[in-house]
């Protein structure tokens, strides 16, 4: 059905006047007439009784009247509904990601996302870094978030900042004392790491100590930075972790800096690089509102990880 039909319906309706109601609608009377006569045509009932001097409504025209302003309210959301998806205020969004990354820039963006698009709906997927990359080919996910980026035409990664790596031991560790701590400090230290053929964090990490003058002796590996955690506190060993996590780690544990400093951990949001979703699209640019510091400081060295996923 042609919505200009119910409109000039509602009019002559409102004004029970053919004449009054052209005039509001812009018309002439002839052309309302006819509009009216095709309208009761395509419903197959009067809506109007007309005499010389009166136009009057009929129980079918009654109930068209009170029921045709939903229609148009109905409309006006598809509409409203419409613009918002197509701004991406509406909509949803699959998001991966590691425990560890839950302090910082992202569970920061996510509030202020929250609060701007609250209807958006969004939910967060923990898993390891490789399944994210699986997950986003596939399109389970929207975009993830992880250390250290993937060599993938079909990804882009968009950096969002650099972290300090520190040293993560028991308060009562013979080198809590120290405030700063020298890589080479740690070379005759037991190791705590993240799964090396998980983890591309775990690598860079490993690589970070053969550039710092040793290899370490990795005497446990596990994939959640939790257990990690919990192990360090345990003594079984030390590890280096991104300075944030700190603000995960339980009681008992202590973060020291290094002195000279190993290369700062980059810190990625990945998505597909042909995704022109509009809810995406809102959620990057959250992002990159809150991100600090995009370029590694002057005269640090960058560790690369090769190989892909």
């Amino acid at each position: 059905m042609d919505l200009r039909l119910l409109r000039y319906f509602m009019a002559l309706a409102d004004e029970l006047h053919f004449g009054r109601a052209a005039e509001r609608l812009h018309i002439c009377q002839p052309p309302l007439s006819q509009q009216i006569r095709l309208l009761e045509e395509e419903l197959g009932t009067p809506l109007f009784e007309r005499s010389h001097h009166r136009v009057e409504l009929t129980a079918a025209g009654q109930m068209l009247k009170e029921q045709a302003p939903l229609v148009f309210e109905q409309l006006e959301r598809a509409l409203d509904l419409t613009r918002q998806t197509g701004r991406g205020q509406l909509g949803e969004l699959e998001i991966g990601m590691i425990s560890s990354v839950m302090v910082g820039v992202l569970p920061k963006a996510l509030h202020l996302f929250r609060e701007r698009y609250p209807q958006v709906t969004w939910r967060l997927h923990e898993m390891t870094p490789a399944a994210q990359v699986k997950a986003l080919k596939e399109k389970r996910i929207d975009a993830c978030v992880f250390r250290v980026g993937y060599d993938d035409p079909q990804l882009r990664n968009e950096l969002l900042i650099y972290e300090p790596i520190h040293v993560v031991m028991p308060a009562d560790h013979p080198l809590a004392g120290r405030d700063v701590l020298a890589p080479a400090d740690l070379a005759l230290e037991p190791f705590v790491a993240l799964e090396l053929k998980q983890s591309r964090f775990a690598n860079f990490l490993y690589q970070c100590c053969i550039q710092a003058g040793f290899t370490p002796q990795i005497r446990q590996q596990v994939i959640e930075v939790q257990t990690l955690l919990s192990l360090v506190r345990a003594g079984f060993g030390v590890a280096l972790l991104p300075a944030s996590i700190e603000q995960l780690a339980p009681a008992g544990l202590v973060f020291r800096n290094l002195t000279p400093a190993l290369p700062e951990v980059p810190l990625y949001v990945t998505y597909r690089a042909d995704d022109a979703s509009p809810v995406l699209k809102l959620f990057l640019d959250t992002l990159r509102e809150l991100r600090e510091n995009p370029k590694p400081p002057t005269g640090m060295s960058v560790v690369r990880i090769q190989g892909r996923a």
